[in-house]
This record gives structure tokens, sequence and C-alpha cells, in this order.
């Protein structure tokens, strides 16, 4: 077979993800076949990852490394052409520095700006670029007598090293069949490893130039241009949070450890139980030590531990450790196959799980290498952490007075670490493009969690921009807090109930703090997303009753479980759904689980007996749906009576509208129901085909919308009509051009985050209901949102 042809995965064996460390003389004996078998076929690729060792040792000059690096990649691998571009970060350019294959001129010549040519794609894109004919991409940058245009596959591997950007490894090649995307996995653990022994050797120093004055204020000043403005996370909080930045420490990573023989099993397995358990004893420590933390936000934590202990991970371990490997690297073995299998997962919620596996599979490493320092700094003035990610772990360790925000490069809207910080009032940003690389330790943050803007070191001007926000909100919140227990009333008379929408228990203290009336919502999925099993009926009613006596006399609207969609449970079989929003989730499950949803409805009953509870199903779209409904619900209390178990035999149930078929049906439904909940977030979704976390087309999402204000006010009418009570919910209602026509509707509540109640119960207090319904009424004759934005935006202000 030529070697032009013949495929890669012939020549180097399979691709599994194999790293490189300092071996022994005498290689242990590995007891299985398997892996005797499979030993000549992996020999190349760990003999590749010996060979950069040695070459970067034995060279006498960082350019020597390069091209030796380069000549002995390509040669190894039968690869045309092995290429190293160094990434300048003051000037944002990407530079050739050695090439095997390419003309050897190209050397100091080749230099692009980031934003040209397919190299500098594979840092802005921080992934593997594999294209085949990439002369014909139009990202393909020609470099007159470099002689590339005659390779026909392009691939470009990013070479970072805890997450700094070095640069990006090139592989070309003259046939097209000579690697292909199967491949991409094992170059990325060879650039994985030229990145961490680059960076250890300090390779780049000598690309660095000469420390000057100069030289030195250009670095310390670190692009002046762009210091002056600020940083774009995502927001997924509500408040402003001010304070000097603080990176939290970071911990071994698995990037650093690679293949590596033990020649005693036993003792292998007793350092992986030690690690575990001294994990586990640092997790409970925190936990002991962290005052004020509520069981659900208990049950966040609780959930490392659960795996932490689950006897499958050991057993995963176990296996790797019996086929000779260290505790270390059968430890990474077993943590990136969890990690893995949970980000392939469509679902946001479980993919973001990924980031649990990891923190507690470096806790465990840490211990395996010594390093069990925690984080017990004590902050002296306002704080804003800083860091990659953090886990629920340390944030609770870290949580103190002096702790205003947190400020992180990754992250997801539905970590535990995001849900733990909301919970406690932390202003979060995630996904702030450029934090590690902008921010320094002691810099001076203003995170704004609303925009998710960060700025760093800002001007004066900005400054005080967002000292006279907080002036203001502090005025507010005092004029706020002179009415926090007085009823959302208009001033001709037209009382509207403001109700908290929550999630955990810990949100009954911001029900409290803001004024809610009632709990609008209380969303039950977050203690069946946490657990490995559905929770037994005791569990849930040890929850609900602890929610409805915290409420202190408030009434408690419990949700029955909301899942699918976008919230799955990693312990049930879904389908797999092109369109989940439109396929297996909410009351559909429900149904399906009698058994489970029997066990809840149960549960809700028991603790109505301790309180004032309505039960509430969501997304009923059928009256054969509420029949099904009603059924288990009179069949629930049944089951209590012959127990002799006490629950209200009064209690009210209802439906949240969200599918705009049932709005058509509706007064077939309201015969079956005491109350509507009105879900805005998923009917305006549904009713203008738009899906509000699609960036694309987030735009299209409008409550303003002529169709959506029309249908919402259908709903009102009819319940009106029928004397059934009825409930606005979502963040709609919250926004109040929204709120406005939702008095002049004549709805009875309004249902929102707790933190906006204050100015939604000020503005409903400030207004008349006559004049909400002459708005309403001109609206209605309008033909786009943007109009009536404009209206609204006028016609409040004439009225306040």
């Amino acid at each position: 077979m030529n070697a032009g042809t013949r495929s890669f995965t012939a020549s180097i064996g399979p691709h599994a993800p194999y790293g490189f460390c300092k071996r022994k003389t005498v290689k242990p004996r590995i007891a299985r076949q398997a892996i005797q078998d499979n030993t000549a076929m992996q020999s190349e690729q760990i003999q590749i990852l010996e060979d950069i060792f040695q070459t970067i040792t034995q060279s006498e000059s960082p350019q020597q490394t390069l091209d030796a690096l380069v000549k002995m990649v390509a040669c190894r691998l039968k690869i045309d052409v092995c290429s190293v571009y160094i990434y300048n970060r003051q000037e944002n350019r990407l530079a050739l520095k050695a090439t095997y294959g390419l003309a050897p001129e190209s050397v100091g010549e080749i230099e692009m700006a980031l934003s040209e040519g397919l190299t500098g794609l594979a840092i802005e894109e921080m992934k593997p670029v594999f294209v085949v004919d990439p002369a014909g991409h139009p990202r393909f940058k020609y470099y007159a007598r470099s002689g590339e245009e005659k390779y026909k596959t392009f691939l470009g591997l990013p070479l970072i090293y805890h997450r700094r950007v070095l640069g990006v490894l090139v592989i070309q090649t003259i046939s097209e069949n000579r690697i292909k995307e199967d491949d991409i996995p094992v170059f990325t653990n060879i650039a994985s490893q030229i990145s961490a022994t680059v960076a250890y050797t300090g390779l780049l120093a000598d690309y660095a130039g000469p420390v000057t004055p100069e030289s030195r204020a250009l670095r310390e000043q670190d692009e002046p241009g762009e210091r002056l403005k600020y940083l774009k996370g995502e927001p997924v909080s509500e408040r402003v949070a001010k304070g000097v930045a603080y990176y939290i420490q970071e911990n071994i990573d698995f990037e650093q450890v690679f293949r590596s023989y033990a020649a005693d099993p036993a003792k292998e397995m007793q350092r992986i139980e030690s690690a575990f358990k001294q994990a586990d004893r640092q997790i409970k420590d925190v936990l002991r030590l962290s005052r004020g933390v509520t069981d659900q936000e208990m049950s966040i934590v609780d959930a490392h531990l659960m795996f932490l202990n689950d006897p499958g991970l050991k057993q995963k371990i176990a296996a790797v450790v019996e086929d000779g490997m260290s505790a270390e690297y059968a430890l990474k073995q077993a943590i990136m196959s969890y990690v893995d299998m949970f980000r392939k997962m469509e679902d946001a919620y479980l993919s973001e799980r990924a980031a649990d596996v990891l923190d507690i599979g470096r806790r465990v490493l840490g211990y395996l290498v010594g390093i069990t320092d925690d984080p017990e700094q004590a902050f002296t003035q306002p704080t804003i952490i800083v860091a990659s990610d953090i886990s629920p772990v340390d944030l609770l360790a870290v949580r103190q007075p002096n702790l205003k925000g947190v400020a992180l490069a990754r992250g997801g809207k539905t970590s535990h670490t995001v849900i733990l910080a909301k919970s406690l009032e932390i202003p979060i940003v995630i996904g702030v493009e450029g934090l590690l690389n902008k921010v320094r330790q002691n810099d001076y943050i203003v995170l704004d969690g609303a925009s998710g803007l960060v700025f760093v070191n800002p001007e004066p001007d900005i400054r005080e921009e967002y000292e006279k926000r907080d002036a203001d909100d502090e005025k507010a919140i005092i004029r706020l807090e002179s009415i926090r227990d007085l009823p959302a009333e208009t001033l001709d008379g037209k009382a509207i109930r403001m109700g908290a929408n929550i999630g955990l228990l810990s949100d009954m203290a911001l029900v409290k703090k803001y004024g809610a009336d009632h709990v609008g919502l209380y969303r039950t999925e977050f203690p069946f997303l946490l657990r490995n099993a559905f929770p037994t009926e005791e569990e849930q009613t040890f929850l609900y009753e602890k929610m409805v006596k915290s409420a202190e006399g408030r009434r408690v609207t419990i949700r029955t479980f909301d899942v699918g969609g976008d919230k799955f449970l990693s312990y049930l079989d879904y389908p797999r759904e092109d369109n989940p929003f439109l396929g297996w989730r909410s009351i559909r499950v429900s149904l399906e689980l009698e058994d489970e949803f029997s066990t809840q409805i149960r549960a809700i009953l028991r603790a109505s007996a301790h309180g004032r509870v309505n039960i509430l199903f969501p997304m009923i779209t059928s009256v054969e749906e509420i029949r099904m409904v009603s059924t288990l619900l009179e069949k629930g209390k049944k089951e209590l009576d012959d127990r002799g178990v006490a629950y209200d035999r009064n209690i009210q149930s209802g439906i949240m509208i969200e599918v705009p078929s049932a709005v058509f049906i509706l007064e077939r439904l309201l015969e079956y129901v005491d109350f509507i909940s009105i879900g805005t977030n998923d009917l305006i979704q549904y009713l203008l085909a738009v899906d509000r976390n699609n960036k694309k087309v987030a735009t299209r999402y409008n409550a303003l919308h002529p169709s959506v204000i029309g249908m919402i006010r259908e709903i009102v009418d009819k319940c009106r009509k029928n004397h059934k009570f009825v409930s606005i919910c979502g963040e709609a209602a919250a926004n109040l051009d929204n709120l406005l026509l939702y008095t002049g509707m004549g709805t009875d509540a309004v249902s929102m985050n707790p933190s906006s109640i204050p100015l939604a119960k000020q503005f409903v207090r400030s207004i008349r209901r006559s004049d909400a319904k002459k708005a309403l009424e001109a609206v209605g004759e309008m033909a786009d949102a943007s109009e009536i934005a404009r209206f609204l935006a006028e016609f409040r202000s004439k009225l306040l």
C-alpha cells in the first residue's frame, strides 16, 4: 500500500486516549489477554509521545526543539506536512515558527491575524478544524512559494495549556484519504502532550522578545484599548457586584495525568480508597462549616457525595487497576468515561452534570497526588471570585460577607453552581469571554449580573454610573420597603395578588423579603433532578411540608413535576427526540408514569394538612388529560382516607395553560378545575414558534406580539366569565408594559421571580385600572410589537 494513501488507522492502530509519562525500566506483567493483544498496535503512539519528551530534553534551543518536533511527528505518522504556529497574544497574530513539508523559507514569512486563514479558525473555535480540499474553503489563505496549495487535507489543532493559548499544530496531506475525522482524537492527544511539555520547559520564552521598559509597559498594560472595554458573559442573575478580583486556586487537572503502570494493584486500590474517603470527608466538612444551608442547597452537595460513593465508579477504576495501571490513570479513565457520556447528552441540564463529575474526580485526584489545600481564604474587602469554573462545594467553602460576586469563564445556566449562587443571592456571570486573559489578581471588577457585562478596572465615569445606580437602588429599597406588606391594589381599587415563582426551599426567604403574598408556582422538578431515583412518598411529603410550613400562612401552589423538554431525569429512559419540546414531556410523562405520579399527588395532599396548598398540573392540552388527572387526584384522596392520613379535603386544583390548543377548549377544561395559571414562557414559545433559548431567533420571542396579547386576553376573559381564578405566571408578568395590559384585562394575580415583586407592586399601586383598560383597547388596534412597545412606553410615562 502506498504511504500516501494508506489510512492513518491502519498505520497506527485504534484511537484510545493514551498519554505519556516516564516509565520504569522493567514493565510490569499485565494479566489480561486483551491488553497483550492491543499493546503492539498502541506502542507506536506511545513511542511518539516518549519521543516528544526526549526531543525537548535533548535540544539545545527552542527553535531546534520545534524543528525536531515537527519532523519527528511527520515521519512517525507518515504525513506530508507538520507545522507549528506560535500565538502572539500582544498582537493577536499567528506566525509560522517550524515546519516539515512546507518550503523552509516560509518560516518567518508566513504570519496572519487570528481572523485570517484556517489556522486562526482553530483558535477562534478552540477546537480541531478538519477540512478536505482546504483551497476551496472560504477561510483558506494562500501564501506564495509555501507550496501548500497541493495539499488536500488540513487539520489544525489548538495548542493549549491550562487555558493559555500557545499556538496551533497543523497537519496536511497530499491524499484526501490519508487522514479522516476519526483520526482527530489521536492528533488531539499528541497536540495536548506537545502543549504540556512546551509550556513546562518554557519553550516559548525566546519568542516573547527582549524585555525592555517599553515592552514591559506594553505587556503590563495588556492592550490598553481593550482594557477600557468590558467583557461579555451570559447573565444568570439580576444584581450588580463590585470588588477586587480573587483567583480561586485551580485544582490539578486530568490533562496532567498520562498512562502509567503500577506493579501492585492492591496497593493502588488502597490509595484510591484513601483518596475517596478524604474527598468525602472534605465535602462533609464544608457542609458542616457552612451555616444557614437549606435542605435543598445541601442536596446539591449531596449529589456530589452520591456519585463519590457510587459502587459503579469504583468498579470502573478497579477494572483498569487490575490491568496493571496506576491509580491516577485508572481514575482518569473512569471519570472521563462518565464525562464523555454526559457531554454527549443533548439535554442542557444533564450535559452540565459533566462538570460535577469532573469536580469530584479532581478532588480525588488531588488527594492521590498530595494536593490537599482547601479554600479557606478570608476576604478582607469586597471580592469577586474569578475562575474558569467553581464547584458548588467550593462556593459554599468561600461564602462569607465580603464575597460579592462570581465571574466564570465556563459554566452553564442550569449548573448546580449557578442554582446555588442564585439561591444565596450571589451575583454571577458565566461564560465570560477573555476572562482569564484580561483579569488579574486584585483588579477592580464591576460585575453586572443582569446584562452579563464584566468591567475590569473601569474608568471613573463607569464606576460613578454604577455608584449612582447603587444609590438609586438603596432609595428604591427604602421606598419599596414601606409597601412590602401592603396589597398590590390600583388607585381605583382593583387588587392583584403578587405571587413568587420558586424552586428551592431557601427561596422562601426571598418570598418574605420581597413581599409576595403567596407562592404562585413552586417547581418540584429540582429534587427529582438531583437524585438517581424517584424520591419516595415520605421524602416528598417531608419536603413539601417544610415548604408549606415555612410559608407562614401564605398559599403555596405546588406544580407536579414538569420534566422533559430541557429538563431530563438521568434515571428515566427517554426516547431520542428531534423536537423534545414537542415530545414526551410534562404531563405526558406523568400520566405514563402513573405510579410515580400518584406518589407525588399523595405527597402534595399530605402537605396540604399543614397549610394552604393548591395543586397545579402543567401543560394540559386536552379534556382527556384533565379527566385522567382528576381521576388520579380522587384516587389519591381515597387512598389517604383508607390509611387515615389527614389532608385538606377542599384543596384547589388547577392547570397551566401553556399550549395554544388548550385555549380553544378552555371552557370545557374549566369544568374540571378551580383555577388557571397562564404559563407565559411556554405559551409565547409555542404560539410564535420561537425557541427562547436559541440566540438566532430569541429576538422574535416577544410578549407584546399582538397574537400573544390577544390570546392571553381571551384566556382571562373566559376565566372571568366562568368565575375561575386566573393568574399570569412567568417573567412576562414582571415587565411593566405587560403588567399594565394584564391589569387592564382584569387578571386576579401575577407570579414572577421574587426580586421582581417590589417594583411590580409599586407600579400597580400607582396606576388606575381604568387607564390600563384604555391602554389595552388601544393596543388591540395595533399591528406589530414594536408599535405596541412605543405606545406603551409613552403611555406609562404620562401615567407616572
